[in-house]
């Protein structure tokens, strides 16, 4: 078992199934927006149930950022992106062997988890009227659907 928790606060171009969707025409109409320009920070924490040492862990908390790559993160230079993992399993390490689909499944959770923050989001007002908009989830639908990655 492998559980992933992200604060999704990151900057790029949302990719979802490989379709790019451009932040212009998601929120075409929109008559108010606030930029966040590119970096801020992403935090991501992955658990395991099975047994790993520090090194292997190390190796885990590098994949889910690579999960983040998925999702279409920029990593600016102003980005503070880090992830840590622990492991809760007893015993020896598990055989260097069985780590290839640990690191799959850990970039599949983080790239589910910032689909799943994304989706979710509702739009919210701020502090002097700051603005940040839900990402308009009929509209990803649509793309998807025109990039022919997602049935009618």
């Amino acid at each position: 078992m492998l559980g992933v928790l992200v604060r999704a606060n990151f900057s790029g171009t949302l990719s979802v199934l490989g379709v790019r969707i451009q932040r212009d025409k998601a929120l075409a109409g929109v008559s108010e927006r606030a930029d966040q320009g590119p970096g801020n920070s992403c935090m991501i924490v992955v658990a395991i149930d099975c047994a790993l040492d520090a090194r292997q862990l190390t190796r885990v908390a590098r994949r889910a950022i690579f999960g983040l790559g998925r999702t279409g993160a920029d990593f600016a230079g102003s980005s503070g992106d880090y992830a840590i993992a622990f492991a809760t399993g007893d015993g020896a390490a598990a055989p260097e062997s069985s780590l290839e689909p640990i690191f799959a499944a850990v970039q599949e959770a983080v790239d589910e988890a910032v689909l799943n923050s994304l989706f979710m989001a509702v739009t919210t007002v701020g502090h002097l009227g700051h603005t940040r908009y839900a990402v308009p989830s009929d509209f990803v639908v649509r793309a998807c659907r025109d990039a022919g990655v997602l049935g009618s």
